[in-house]
């Protein structure tokens, strides 16, 4: 990794590009639509269709449970309404008046596909499903999600509900952040009143790895799935919408992450990086520090042409507020922008 000092520039941050690998193999998939993007930069190494709008089926659940996780407390015990009791699909087999905690809803949500847990849920947190449907519209505006519109909160066919294969990564990424939804999604099991119910995502038994999401299937919406796999400290996530063998293509879109392409660090957060000289004030020089943790995904094969700038004033006059924006620590290959991350005048003690 190439670094170099620059004088302090204008510049403006931008978001993660795609990066390609120059001998890459890039997977067939049977999906119609399909993305592959990488959690923690959101960075898309794979994409076919992928802002075709699409009916998603029970994937719909991720942002169920995110915005349950968003608005009700976990320990929090309701009764099944009457509207919850023999929705089509799949189902927890709730019964009306039954006692059931949120936590355990989720769970049953999310492993069990339950749409009887769905509509619990979206009754408890908005009193209603419609409700809760504009709860879940609002969640995706706030994530910029462009090809994305929900009706019910389990995914059965229903006019104006849909998504994209690049919206539902997104949507995931931003999931995932969420500790509890995290670690619902990679249970392979629970526990619900004595009851042991399986998570019916495959991915987590016959994928190295494999720590989520989301499974889905309507006739219309045909095999639906997201997933997520974790190796080396890097946590990359697949979607597939109408795919005949999904199963498949997610093993091939993962592999062909993990095989082609790697996360370097490029600074930790309040890390020592570089002074500055200080005139006026007692003089000295002054520490500067990364604002924020900064990692970019990069093919393996051009790690190591990576460029570095790190971009401060030749000085800087007293005074200067510890936390104050200095300059810029900025990440090149191949003459783009991949990242960049505020240096920080350093604060004392």
């Amino acid at each position: 990794m190439k670094m170099f000092a620059a004088a302090l520039l204008s510049v403006c941050l931008l978001t993660a590009p795609s990066v390609s690998a120059a001998n890459e193999t890039v997977p067939s998939v049977s999906a119609a639509g399909a993305v592959l993007m990488d959690a923690e930069t959101g960075t898309v190494l794979f994409e076919k269709n992928a802002d075709g709008r699409r009916q998603i089926a029970s994937t719909t659940k991720i942002m169920t449970g995110l915005v349950v996780l968003e608005l009700a407390n976990l320990d929090d015990t309701l009764e099944i309404p009457e509207e919850a009791v023999g929705v089509e699909g799949s189902s927890m087999y709730l019964t009306a008046g039954q006692s059931v905690t949120v936590r355990d809803l989720l769970y049953g949500l999310l492993l069990k596909s339950g749409n009887d847990a769905a509509v619990a849920l979206a009754i408890h947190c908005a009193g209603s499903v419609e409700a809760f449907s504009g709860k879940m519209n609002e969640k995706a505006a706030k994530l910029g999600l462009q090809n994305t519109r929900f009706s019910n909160p389990h995914g059965l066919n229903a006019e104006n509900h849909y998504s994209s294969a690049r919206d539902m990564a997104l949507l995931t990424r931003a999931a995932l952040q969420n500790e509890m939804f995290s670690r619902v999604v990679s249970s392979k099991y629970a526990q619900i009143n004595g009851i042991t119910i399986k998570n019916h995502n495959r991915m987590l038994w016959s994928y190295s790895g494999a720590d989520g999401v989301k499974t889905g299937y309507t006739v219309d919406a045909g095999r639906c799935l997201v997933s997520s796999a974790t190796r080396g400290g890097m946590r990359l996530i697949a979607v597939t919408l109408n795919a005949h063998s999904d199963w498949a293509d997610h093993t091939a879109l993962l592999d062909f992450g993990f095989e082609h392409y790697t996360l370097r660090a490029v600074c930790e957060k309040d890390a020592p990086l570089a002074s500055v000289p200080l005139f006026g004030g007692g003089g000295g020089n002054l520490p500067v520090r990364c604002a924020r943790t900064l990692r970019v995904l990069l093919p393996k094969e051009k790690a190591d042409e990576l460029n570095v700038s790190v971009m401060l004033p030749r000085y800087l006059w007293a005074p200067v507020i510890p936390g104050q924006r200095v300059g810029w620590l900025t990440a090149v290959l191949d003459g783009r922008i991949l990242s960049q991350c505020p240096l920080l005048a350093e604060v004392n003690g």
